[in-house]
């Protein structure tokens, strides 16, 4: 007969709990960085590439004027 021991599974465990939650701050942060790029880059363009995209200037300064999270 064989008897098997009781594993706690990798998600139940606090090691892994805390790892999860870092991992997940730290690509919420790098999304951010990211966002921040675009939309320094959005802020570049001029009116005519606006235009293309069909975006006003009064747009892009709103969207340029919230953070990060705010996306």
């Amino acid at each position: 007969m064989l008897i098997e021991t009781p594993r706690r599974s990798a998600p139940q465990t606090s090691a892994y709990r805390v790892m999860e939650n870092f991992v997940r701050s730290i690509a919420s942060v790098a999304r951010w960085i990211e966002i921040h790029r675009q939309r320094e880059q959005l802020a570049e363009l001029e009116d005519h590439q606006l235009a293309d995209l069909g975006l006003s200037p009064a747009q892009i300064r709103k969207e340029c004027a919230m953070w990060p999270w705010q996306a």
